[in-house]
Formats: C-alpha cells, sequence, structure tokens
C-alpha cells in the first residue's frame, strides 16, 4: 500500500501534532497507510527511512516547513535534499501569516508545494517573492468530528464556558518596541498600532500589508520593494493586534463563570474574580473539553474568509462557538448575530452572559450551527486536495510518459 507520512515536532500544547493526527483517519479511509514521524524523537529519522523501504510514499505532510531541508546521501557520497532526491511531494502546511517565519515559507526545491489554511495568508504569500512552485488553499472542513450520538446535550446544558487560548500583553509588546527601536520607528509604529486599535473587528486587520502600504505611501514613502520592511511591520502589528483581541476578550469575562485554558496570561489578575484560570493548554484535553462544553470563544487570528480551526472543533463537537464577526459567517449563516460578537467589552460580555443565562437555547444553537456547516460536506475533501496536489507535483518533475503522442515534446527543455 502507498503511504502518506506526517512528520511532527514539538509546538505549544502539542497543537500541530495533535492537528495533524487528525487526518488520519481521512487518508486511510482514501486507502492510504497513515505514518507519523516524530522528528523528536531519536529513532524519528528510523520510521521515515523504515516507511519509505516497506511503502512507496504518495507524499510528505509537515506544518510550516519543518524537515523541508531534511538531508540525504547518494551513493557516491554527494549530499542530497532527501525529498528531492527521492522524489516524494512535500507538502508544507500554514495556518499563520508569512511574516513571522517568512524563511520558513520558501521551500527548497522543485518537489515542495504549499499549503495555506487561511486565503488572506495566501493572498500576502502570492505578494512576496520566492513563491514556491505550487500553492494551494486548504477547505474549511469540521476538524475532529464526533458522531452526533455520542455526545450528551443533557449534560452539556450544565457544562461550563471555555475561552482556550493562550495570551499575551499588548502593553510588553508596546515597550519592547520602545527599548529596542528609534524614535522614528517607534513612532510609526505607534501611530499605526494606534490605528489597528480603532479597526478591531474591520476588515482592514485583515490585510496588514495594505494597511502598512497605504501608511506610507501617505507620508509620501513607497516600500514596495522594502521587503524587510514589510515584514516587519506586519508581524509586530498582527502580534499586537492579536494581543489586544484576546486581553479584551479575557478582560471582558472576568466576572463571569468561564475558564480561560492557556498560558501568558499573566498581565491580568484572575485573583478575586469569578473567571478561572487554568495555566496550562494541552490539544488532547481540549478535545474533551469541548466535547463536553456548554459553549466555547474564539477569535480569528486577523482573518475573516474562512473559519479558524476552534470554531470547526466546536462543530466537530455540535458545540456552541462564540466568535467575533466575520465575512465567512456573515454571508453563510442567517443566524449569524446568534453567536458572533462585536469587539467591545460590553457586546462580549452582553452574548456571554445570555449563554450562561440560557443554556438550552445555546445548546440547541451549537446544533444548528453545527449540521449547518457540516451538511452536504465530503469528510475526505482535504485528504484529497493534498493527494491532488502531490500528483500536481510529481507531474511538474515528471519525465517523458511511455504512450503519450510521439509529436508532443514534454517535458520542455527550456524551462527551468
Amino acid at each position: 500500500m502507498k503511504a502518506v507520512v506526517f512528520l511532527s515536532g514539538l509546538s505549544m500544547g502539542d497543537a500541530l501534532s495533535g492537528v495533524g493526527r487528525l487526518w488520519q483517519d481521512m487518508f486511510e479511509r482514501l486507502g492510504y497507510v497513515f505514518v507519523e514521524v516524530k522528528l523528536s524523537e531519536p529513532n524519528g529519522l528510523a520510521v521515515l527511512h523504515e516507511t519509505a523501504n516497506q511503502h512507496e510514499i504518495e507524499a510528505a505532510i509537515s506544518f510550516v516547513g519543518m524537515a523541508a531541508e531534511l538531508g540525504g546521501m547518494t551513493k557516491e557520497g554527494n549530499q542530497v535534499n532527501f525529498w528531492e532526491h527521492s522524489r516524494i511531494p512535500f507538502l508544507s502546511l500554514y495556518g499563520d501569516s508569512p511574516a513571522y517565519f517568512f524563511d520558513r515559507h520558501v521551500l527548497p526545491g522543485k518537489m515542495f508545494a504549499a499549503l495555506y489554511g487561511f486565503p488572506e495568508h495566501y493572498v500576502l504569500r502570492k505578494r512576496l517573492p520566492r513563491v514556491p512552485g505550487m500553492m494551494a488553499t486548504i477547505p474549511p472542513l469540521v476538524v475532529d468530528p464526533v458522531p452526533k450520538d455520542e455526545i450528551d446535550f443533557r449534560a452539556k446544558e450544565a457544562g461550563k464556558v471555555f475561552f482556550l487560548k493562550n495570551g499575551n500583553d499588548p502593553d510588553q509588546l508596546l515597550r519592547s518596541w520602545s527599548s529596542s527601536l528609534t524614535e522614528p520607528l517607534f513612532e510609526m509604529l505607534a501611530e499605526l498600532a494606534y490605528e489597528v486599535v480603532g479597526n478591531l473587528g474591520s476588515p482592514k486587520i485583515n490585510d496588514l500589508d495594505t494597511l502598512v502600504d497605504t501608511y506610507f505611501r501617505e507620508k509620501g514613502f513607497d516600500v514596495d520593494n522594502l521587503l524587510n520592511v514589510r515584514l516587519f511591520f506586519i508581524a509586530q502589528l498582527d502580534d499586537y493586534c492579536r494581543r489586544l483581541k484576546s486581553t479584551l476578550i479575557a478582560e471582558a469575562m472576568m466576572d463571569l463563570p468561564v475558564e480561560v485554558h492557556g498560558y501568558n496570561w499573566d498581565h491580568l489578575k484572575f485573583e478575586s474574580r469569578r473567571a478561572k484560570l487554568v495555566p496550562v493548554g494541552d490539544f488532547a484535553t481540549s478535545r474533551q473539553l469541548i466535547k463536553g462544553a456548554l459553549g466555547i470563544i474564539d477569535m480569528s487570528p486577523n482573518t475573516g474568509l474562512v473559519p479558524h480551526e476552534r470554531p470547526r472543533r466546536a462543530f466537530g463537537a455540535f458545540t456552541l462557538c462564540l466568535t467575533n464577526k466575520q465575512e465567512y459567517f456573515t454571508n453563510n449563516f442567517a443566524d449569524h448575530q446568534s453567536f458572533t460578537f462585536d469587539f467591545t467589552k460590553e457586546a462580549i460580555q452582553e452574548k456571554v452572559a445570555d449563554v450562561l443565562g440560557n443554556p438550552k437555547r445555546y445548546v440547541e444553537l451549537g446544533i444548528d450551527v453545527a449540521e449547518q456547516f457540516r451538511r452536504d460536506e465530503d469528510p475526505d475533501a482535504a485528504a484529497r486536495l493534498l493527494l491532488n496536489v502531490a500528483n500536481l507535483v510529481r507531474l511538474q518533475n515528471a519525465n517523458r510518459f511511455p504512450n503519450l503522442q510521439n509529436y508532443f515534446v514534454w517535458p520542455p527543455k527550456t524551462i527551468v
């Protein structure tokens, strides 16, 4: 049987590896062996080589280009890229803006493809240099689906509301700018940050590259070719915006009986408040929390065209997810106002308090929204997409096929 290899490593709360493992059922339903290669373990590469010896590897999948530069050696003693030399399509998955770790978005050869979870990140990557040969966006499918008959909905009515999110201090980031940058650069960032504060719920925040470009053009500067400058401002503003949003949500719920699960919440004081902080974040634990929750709260990562992973996990467990207003839900759900909120403290407080005061109604809403999202869904669409990408990568790098027309000269010799 052919195999699909998932390359995993260490990540906070095991989030990336946990999501990757959820792909196993999809590929196995399509007839592939799914093998996880744990690069953080001593025998990781041995598992990879054993898999390559026992199976034809259809594709290797990794997050953020992890192991894309994996080396190998030919019988002649020459150093090579393992994936290029083995002719294995390497598919790198991305859930964050390419402004953060741009080097990991620059893939090393022709056997590689980049797949983005958010269309906004795909569009930004297309604007930047050294675009890999193959790119795609991953369809927004349910994550970790649970059969409906396995859910105790009566118990959910007595369940808790969770904010499963790592925090971070926006004021600390401002201080780091002040201590690290020259005064003119700090003033530029501070002016842009002020604009971000006034547009937290606006689609403008979902295209920070244009926000930065407009700011500098209005000052008479053309920074289109100053790629380092663009990436710096985009990443700093993206981080600042996320910190503002997560802190606003947590502060809004301080006097409500909810639980916040995650790291880096030291800038808020939960003592003597009704909200409870659980200062850990673990993917496996969160699966059970979501399944039994009355509801969860989420915020989009400065995106709006497809749902974030946490709402899609909630839909998988027929659980209510409260999230910020965004284009996807506005366009696809007539009742979107019932589960979305504006980025104001009052709006968030009112929405969460209403859920806590009317649990039966919101459990039913969670079921309805999940069923709307899951209606007519192909549960294996994402795996099919990845396999199709792998086939296109192979075609791009293939030699001549034996039974094609003799008057069709392919592959062309002049295209590098």
